[in-house]
């Protein structure tokens, strides 16, 4: 690379130096004297015969002075006048016959009329000509494109233009003179990058030859994928290590056999692994992008940080949802510590094209200013939540898409004024999702009055209650919340929950919580003077789900899914008719057959398959299959409902279990309690089973179904 930018430097100062040899530039900056009277000034000097110089003679003189006068006028371009600047010989979000498209630059000092000029090139039998009134300006740029739907509004329209894909010539002829001509190759010394055009360094605009080193393919992004600057100043090409056409070229093409290196690119964003969505980081090397999301394993440790430059290999690539990304790579290095993400955020909040543009905009960091405009949505994938959410340049196809527990804690609901700062742009099909996973990128304003959800009575000496988002700094001590009858001696903030410690409540007791007037929420806005909430003294549960499969090997419905039942009580629990269900369609329940059980202090397996993994004993098969998503599940019998969990979005091969320390403590409604719940370790010796996939490789699975279950750290 720097052979490549020395090359380009030298060029660029003979470029120079010979156009100032054209133009007689010397030393010397004295004028040039006039010859003497008399002089012989040569044989071709036309003599001055006026026998009497000084009489007057009869002139026309213009009445009018201040007339209008053109002093510069329009004229034919010469050899060199223009120069081709930039060309799109490959577009890719359009067909080659639609998308192609010539830029010309007037170097000269005069505005050019190009009408009868022709545009030809080595995929043409006869070249193209300008049948009407063409001009530009001096200095000013043309372009002319194939069809009106080239991607941007070309200066004009040449019908007929046909450039050559791989290698081939462009040239523009006036009066049968070749004005400007380019013979490029195929990839040897000039650029040929799939959806980028072919760029000149401005450097070599003066220039009177042509040479590959005198071009280099587009970064910045004008149309979807495609690169280019039609109609404006192209950036240097020795500005150094530029990823942004190498990720275009991945983007569009695949790694290939060989793997595609992306050389520079400055690390924008790291994601954590939420739900199913892989942990990685995302690169750019330019505002415009192309921007990329490379997936670290889970399990491998993240290889970097934000404003890193790495350089790596790509090895494979995956699309899913309208969006590609690297799956697998090799040779990561870190190059310098010292990019500047902050000169690669775009700002979105006016962007009108964010969905029809979205191509262009996927994975790059952006921020935003935006308006919650709905509700909560019901489904966002796994570990996720999203509202429907409104800028100034959109009013719908955008979501504001948020880690769960993220989401939880600020309790953002319709209404709220968003402000996102560096945060990378993720899409699903044609809708644009604004990532949040850290709250310092996130500021909000404008929500409406927090409110307190439900209080639960979790135990004989303690109250949960949720409320629409977390409160900010409490009293300790519980002073702040009241409750008639029932002592309150402590509170802890846990999001948007707050745990109080009571002395012994009455079982079965009807109670109310009140929360006094001084609380605010984390956005120091104060809670409405009213607030409260009625609950239940702890009654003890009779029948537990304490544990829950939901995602075996991959999709809904996979052979190892189960959901289990505990029984804490001291007698066998008789399961006939009850039911097991999922969600609220009555084709996602199953009636227990009669004479299943669960014995005392023992455990009951209910599994998509009798076999669903090691020796399991298997009650009874599910009739429905459990969700990838979130999901309420719950045991009915006679028509009373004995205990729900709503549960997150499952962990690939790791349950979902109750503590075995908390399995009687009933769960909130519609939620459940992250010191209660968790996902089961994926240490070594927590696995029941080995599977062997479709693909013939091991599995592990994480769990402990039909056995006693593990305590939540």
């Amino acid at each position: 690379m720097m052979l490549r930018r020395k090359t380009l430097a030298m060029l660029a100062a003979l470029s120079l130096a010979a156009g100032a040899a054209a133009c007689g530039d010397t030393d010397d900056p004295s004028p040039t004297p006039l010859p003497d009277a008399g002089e012989d000034v040569g044989p071709d000097a036309e003599l001055d015969t006026d026998p009497n110089p000084d009489v007057e003679e009869d002139v026309d003189v213009d009445p009018d002075p201040d007339a209008d006068v053109d002093p510069d006028p329009i004229v034919a371009p010469t050899p060199g006048d223009l120069v081709i600047t930039e060309l799109m010989k490959q577009p890719t979000e359009v067909a080659a016959f639609e998308g192609q498209w010539v830029e010309l630059l007037n170097t000269s000092d005069a505005e050019l009329e190009l009408e009868g000029c022709a545009l030809g090139s080595s995929s043409l039998d006869e070249a193209v000509v300008i049948g009407e009134s063409l001009t530009v300006e001096s200095g000013g740029y043309l372009t002319l494109a194939a069809s009106a739907n080239a991607g941007f509004d070309a200066d004009f329209i040449l019908e007929g233009l046909v450039l050559a894909e791989g290698e081939g010539s462009v040239s523009l002829d006036c009066d049968g003179t070749t004005i400007t001509e380019v013979v490029y190759d195929a990839g040897e010394s000039y650029p040929s990058v799939a959806g980028a055009s072919l760029s000149r360094d401005p450097a070599f605009n003066g220039a009177t030859d042509d040479s590959g080193d005198y071009w280099c393919a587009a970064t910045a992004a004008y149309n979807g994928a495609d690169l280019g600057t039609p109609g404006a100043v192209n950036p240097s090409c020795i500005e150094g290590p530029d990823a942004s056409a190498a990720i275009a070229d991945l983007l569009l093409n695949g790694p290939g056999d060989d793997g595609k290196l992306i050389e520079g690119a400055t690390v924008t964003y790291v994601r954590p692994m939420v739900g199913v969505d892989d942990a990685g980081f995302f690169v750019q090397s330019r505002p415009e992008g192309p921007a990329l999301f490379v997936a670290v394993a889970e399990g491998e440790e993240m290889p970097v940080e934000v404003n890193d430059v790495v350089s790596f290999l790509a090895t494979s690539v995956v699309s899913n949802g309208g969006a590609t990304w690297v799956d697998g790579f090799e040779s990561l290095t870190v190059d310098a510590s010292n990019g500047d993400r902050d000169a690669l955020v775009t700002d979105l909040t006016a962007a009108t094209d964010l969905i029809t543009s979205l191509n262009s905009y996927t994975h790059r960091i952006v921020s935003a200013s935006m308006t919650i405009s709905g509700d909560l949505l019901t489904f966002a994938g796994p570990g996720h939540q999203a509202y429907p959410v409104a800028t100034e340049g959109v009013a719908e196809g955008a979501q504001l898409r948020m880690a769960t527990e993220l989401r939880q804690a600020f309790g953002l609901e319709s209404g709220c004024e968003i402000d996102l700062s560096m945060t990378p742009l993720w899409r699903f099909e044609e809708t644009a999702q604004f990532m949040v996973y850290d709250a310092t990128e996130i500021d909000v304003s404008e929500c409406p009055e927090l409110s307190v959800v439900s209080a639960t009575s979790t135990s004989a000496t303690q109250v949960e209650l949720v409320l629409t988002r977390a409160l900010g700094p409490i009293l300790a001590d519980g002073s702040q919340f009241t409750i008639e009858g029932l002592t309150v001696t402590g509170a802890v903030v846990d999001g948007p929950k707050v745990i109080l410690t009571t002395e012994e409540q009455t079982s079965a007791a009807e109670y109310t919580v009140e929360l006094d007037d001084s609380l605010t929420d984390i956005f120091g806005a104060t809670i409405a003077a009213d607030a409260s909430a009625t609950f239940t003294g702890f009654v003890a549960l009779e029948l537990v789900i304490s544990e829950v499969m939901a995602r075996f090997t991959g999709g809904n419905g996979d052979p190892g899914e189960f959901i289990e039942l505990y029984n804490p009580g001291t007698e066998d629990f008789d399961l006939s008719g009850c039911l097991l269900k999922r969600d609220s369609s009555s084709s996602n329940e199953m009636e227990i057959d009669a004479g299943v059980i669960v014995p005392a202090g023992g455990y009951t397996l209910f599994a998509s398959s009798a076999n669903a993994g090691a020796s399991l004993t298997v009650a009874q098969e599910l009739g429905f299959g459990l969700n990838n998503g979130s999901m309420i599940y719950w045991i009915e019998c006679a028509g009373e409902v004995l205990d729900e969990i709503a549960t997150p979005g499952p962990q690939l091969g790791r349950s979902f279990q109750k503590d075995v320390n908390r399995l009687v403590t009933p769960n909130p409604a519609g939620s459940y309690s992250t010191d209660v719940w968790c996902f089961t370790p994926g240490a070594e010796g927590d696995e029941y089973v080995v599977h062997i996939n479709a693909n013939d490789e091991a599995e592990l699975k994480f769990g402990t179904p039909g056995t006693a279950n593990l305590a939540c750290d």
